[in-house]
């Protein structure tokens, strides 16, 4: 099947939002057997919107559009659908009487755009949007069907699930999808290529792998499709069965997630606690630890200690220690884990001092210098890493990644249970 996305908004062209709405499509569709095979964004242009369902149309099977169903006179989707398909457009009564009943609910009068956001081509059917005034659209034409959905994120995401999905698993016979990742440090990817290449090349036809480097990491992923789903779950299992022997202590982790996800389930394995003790990163690891369900079983707390007068008081850095090394060194973040280790009275603790920007730091490091430290109270593990031309905000998520990573080795290397 061929799948197109087309976000509509000249917001997203302008750099004012991030189109995070075709990503998440992507990923829902990807869970039901489809692939997307084109994502693009257009003006919210009358001619724009047209032209684009002539170019898609004729070479799709499914295209799903996002932005343009709104009252205002911006909002152009459902007349250039209209033109395109040849359709006139009517009421649907059921649409209006949901607008009345919820613009009654709340004490708003309806005007004439609210009374207009019930008009939909007559070949179109609507999808109910419970949580909005604009329903989606659901239109089947020459062999494609073209899905309309609000722009608004937390709209469109509850009617993919409610409406979407179940719609195109009824009308389409799609096969069964299932990913499998697996993390992996300290293994160059062009050697990790080498080492499991003839496990690669002997994959059943049905399985895929991709490599998905990240600073200080590589993750594959095993994908697979078959319309048994669980011969394929088995299917998956036995090829990382064969896998992680290949893969030794470079392993991190077998269990599909993000680093914190993947830190998480080894902290469980493991029954250790962790704290942070964050300067520089200004508890960003500690968000992403925390948005983890489960977390408090491993998890105690954190210091933000961003100023040095806190480092001195609160972890109880030693001024001299400071003065001899400066705040951003090796031997602060040591000590910035050791004290997060005492006070919060955890098994592990992670600490950062560096320099976000975008100006140098009060004893003069550059811009995008930082230590980590990982530390079991005894033991300590620290890294440094510079990054110049990283903006202030990638800097600090890519720390707080690092800083976790290290955790993961620490955890294999170190660990006292």
């Amino acid at each position: 099947m061929k799948v197109r996305i087309v976000t509509i908004g000249d917001e997203i062209l302008f750099g004012q939002i991030v189109d995070s709405n075709s990503a998440f499509i992507a990923q829902q569709l990807n869970r039901i057997g489809l692939e997307v095979d084109e994502i693009i964004s257009i003006h919210d242009r009358h001619t724009l919107i047209v032209e684009s369902l002539q170019k898609l149309c004729p070479d799709s099977d499914l295209i799903i559009m996002t932005g343009g169903l709104g009252p205002t006179n911006d909002d152009l989707t459902k007349k250039a659908l209209a033109d395109f398909i040849g359709s006139e457009m009517e009421i649907d009564p059921s649409v209006l009487e949901e607008l009345e009943k919820r613009l009654k609910k709340i004490n708003l009068p309806m005007n004439g755009l609210n009374h207009d956001q019930a008009l939909l081509p007559k070949k179109s059917s609507a999808l109910h949007n419970p949580l909005g005034t604009a329903p989606g659209i659901w239109t089947e034409y020459n062999n494609c069907v073209i899905i309309n959905l609000p722009g608004v994120p937390f709209e469109m995401k509850n009617l993919i699930k409610i409406e979407v999905i179940p719609r195109l698993q009824k009308k389409f016979d799609l096969p069964f999808v299932i990913h499998h990742f697996l993390a992996i440090s300290n293994f160059p990817e062009s050697q990790l290529a080498i080492a499991i290449s003839d496990w690669e090349n002997h994959l059943p036809e049905n399985l895929h792998l991709a490599y998905l480097p990240e600073r200080g990491k590589v993750k594959l992923r095993i994908t697979g499709k078959d319309n048994d789903k669980i011969k394929l779950q088995k299917q998956i299992d036995t090829e990382v069965e064969k896998l992680i022997p290949l893969l030794g202590n470079h392993l991190d982790s077998s269990v599909s997630g993000a680093t914190e996800e993947v830190l998480g389930s080894k902290l469980k394995e493991a029954g250790l606690t962790i704290s942070t003790a964050e300067s520089c990163t200004g508890g960003m690891i500690a968000h992403l630890i925390t948005s983890v369900p489960g977390s408090s079983g491993w998890y105690k707390g954190s210091v933000v200690s961003y100023s040095t007068e806190i480092k001195e008081s609160l972890l109880e850095i030693p001024k001299e220690l400071i003065e001899k090394h400066t705040v951003v060194s090796e031997e602060v973040a040591a000590e910035m884990a050791k004290s997060a280790v005492r006070k919060l009275n955890t098994d592990l603790a992670v600490s950062t001092t560096g320099v976000a920007g975008p100006a140098k730091g009060e004893d003069g490091k550059e811009v995008g210098t930082v230590w980590i430290a990982v530390t079991d109270g005894n033991s300590v593990l620290t890294k440094n890493y510079f990054f110049p031309y990283l903006e202030r905000d990638d800097f600090i998520l890519q720390v707080s990644k690092l800083a976790m990573l290290k955790v993961i080795e620490f955890i294999k290397n170190h660990s006292k249970k």
